[in-house]
C-alpha cells in the first residue's frame, strides 16, 4: 500500500476532506507528549484552553480505571500522579469517545469499543513486545479510525458492507478499495498525517492489517495481536462472532521467555476495564 493517497485519488473516500477534524486539544497533546522535552506547565496550558475536555479527562483518571490512590484535582497533579504517557491514553480516549460520540449508529459504537477493547488489549500484551504502555494503547486506540472515518462518511452503505464482509482481513481491504477507492487503513494514514499524529501511529494504522515478517515492528506485532484477541472476545466491528482461539493470539507475538498470563484473564480484565471506562465517560 502506498504510503499516502493523496485526496484526489481516494475516489468516493476523498469525502474525508468532509470530515470534522478530530478534536485540537487532543492532536496538540499527541504531539506534545510525543516529544521528550515536553514540558508539564505547558501540557495543562494546553488542556486549560477546554475546559469541558479537561474536565473530561480528570473524571476518567480518578476513576477505578486507574486504581489512583488520591484524589486527582488538576491536570498538573495528574501528570505528576499517573505521568504523562498515562495523561495522553485518557485524553485519545476522551478525545475519540467526544468524536464518534453518543454513536446512534449501532456499528460506530461497535468500532468505539473494538477500537478500545483493543488498546486495552495492547497495554495487557505490551510488555511482550517490549513495548511502552502507553505508545501500545494510543496505538490501539487509534488503529481504526480509517473504519470510523468510513461509518461517518457512510454510514447505511459501509455498516451493509461489514455486516457481509468477506472474512479474512486482506479480502476486505480489497473490497473496500473496489467500493471507496481506499480501504479503511489507507484512509485512517490519510488521516493521522492531515491531524499531525506522530509517524509510528500512522505507519502502524496504515500497517495494522499487513503481512507479518521478521522485520515487521513490535508495535504493529502488539497492535495485530491485540485486533485479533479483541475480535475473539467479542469486540468486534465485522463479521460475526470469532471463535475463542488463544494460539492465534500467541502466534502473532514475539517468542517470549517468561511465562505469559492466561489469556482467558487478560480477556475478563479487558472487559471490565472496558466498562468502567464507559461508565466514566457517560
Amino acid at each position: 500500500m502506498s504510503a499516502l493517497i493523496r485526496t484526489t485519488e481516494l475516489g468516493l473516500a476523498s469525502a474525508i476532506k468532509t470530515l470534522r477534524p478530530f478534536p485540537a486539544v487532543a492532536c496538540r497533546l499527541i504531539a506534545l507528549i510525543n516529544n521528550e522535552r515536553a514540558d508539564f506547565r505547558e501540557i495543562s496550558q494546553v488542556l486549560a484552553v477546554d475546559a469541558a475536555f479537561s474536565s473530561q479527562v480528570l473524571r476518567l483518571a480518578n476513576s477505578a480505571l486507574l486504581g489512583s490512590r488520591c484524589e486527582v484535582t488538576s491536570i498538573l497533579h495528574a501528570l505528576a500522579v499517573i505521568g504523562v504517557g498515562r495523561v495522553r491514553d485518557i485524553v485519545v480516549t476522551v478525545a475519540l469517545k467526544n468524536y464518534v460520540g453518543q454513536a446512534d449508529n449501532a456499528l460506530l459504537h461497535r468500532c468505539w469499543r473494538h477500537n478500545l477493547a483493543t488498546a486495552l488489549w495492547c497495554e495487557m500484551l505490551a510488555e511482550d513486545c517490549n513495548i511502552d504502555k502507553p505508545l501500545g494503547y494510543t496505538a490501539g486506540i487509534l488503529h481504526d479510525i480509517g473504519r470510523i472515518a468510513l461509518l461517518m462518511l457512510f454510514p447505511t452503505d459501509y455498516a451493509a458492507f461489514l455486516d457481509r464482509a468477506p472474512a479474512g482481513d486482506l479480502d476486505q481491504l480489497k473490497a473496500e478499495r473496489a467500493l471507496y477507492g481506499a480501504d479503511h487503513c489507507q484512509i485512517g494514514h490519510n488521516l493521522s498525517v492531515a491531524w499531525n499524529f506522530p509517524p509510528v501511529l500512522g505507519e502502524t494504522i496504515l500497517h495494522h492489517h499487513g503481512e507479518i515478517t521478521r522485520e515487521t515492528p513490535r508495535i504493529r506485532l502488539l497492535v495485530r495481536a491485540a485486533c485479533t484477541a479483541a475480535d475473539m472476545s467479542g469486540f468486534y466491528t465485522a463479521g460475526r462472532d470469532r471463535e475463542w482461539e488463544p494460539a492465534r493470539i500467541d502466534g502473532l507475538l514475539p517468542p517470549g521467555s517468561q511465562a505469559r498470563p492466561k489469556y482467558e484473564d487478560l480477556q475478563h480484565e479487558v472487559a471490565r476495564k472496558l466498562n468502567q471506562t464507559e461508565c466514566s465517560l457517560s
